[in-house]
């Protein structure tokens, strides 16, 4: 009888997608499948940026964010012995050393004159305002002195001011103090600026 009573009524699935992140990935250490399928849902877009700007392109960058992808969901245990520590901030933590892995490998440098990903709307082209066509120019011109900087530099940039985290969360990515993540966007900011050669403030 108690068989057929939990045929009948069969426990609801848990709702991962009202999930933080920390519950995620302590849901992807247990092997929740469904779990990994929300923080992917959750993150793909963020973590294409980041895998963009940090110098990968075409294939090549799909590849890098599906290595990404499986490496957190290979090591979402490793989450659970953070302290001090966002989930997003760690998240970005092992995809941008996953990148820097990857760069100093291949000894490459990041793609130059790249055209930034957020700005590339497939169809988009010939509708393109003259205000949005010189945004996207000057998108353009950003990114190519970004892909100059050293890249400790264009990390800290591409953290704060293009995946819009807190210094505190990029210092914990980086794994920097909250000090020396400041002083490293003011020399940064200044190396951008020099590349640009240009008086306008970018960032």
């Amino acid at each position: 009888m108690q068989n057929s009573e939990c045929i009948n009524n069969p426990r609801p699935q848990q709702n991962y997608a009202d999930a933080k992140d920390s519950e995620l990935l302590q849901f992807m250490a247990d092997g929740v499948d469904a779990a990994f399928d929300v923080f992917s849902a959750r993150y793909l877009q963020a973590l294409n940026r980041l895998v963009y700007r940090l110098g990968f392109s075409g294939a090549e960058s799909e590849d890098m964010l599906q290595d990404i992808l499986v490496h957190i969901w290979q090591k979402a245990h490793l989450w659970t012995r953070q302290e001090g520590i966002t989930a997003r901030a760690w998240i970005y933590r092992v995809a941008t050393n996953l990148c820097i892995d990857v760069q100093r490998k291949n000894k490459r440098q990041p793609v130059q004159n790249a055209v930034d990903i957020d700005m590339t709307h497939a169809g988009e082209d010939a509708a393109r305002t003259d205000a949005q066509a010189e945004n996207s120019q000057r998108q353009d011109v950003i990114k190519a002195a970004l892909d100059k900087l050293p890249e400790r530099n264009r990390m800290a940039l591409v953290l704060v001011y293009y995946q819009e985290m807190s210094n505190k969360e990029a210092a914990d990515s980086m794994g920097v103090s909250v000090k020396a993540i400041e002083a490293l966007l003011v020399r940064s900011r200044k190396m951008l600026k020099k590349h640009i050669k240009s008086d306008e403030v970018l960032l």
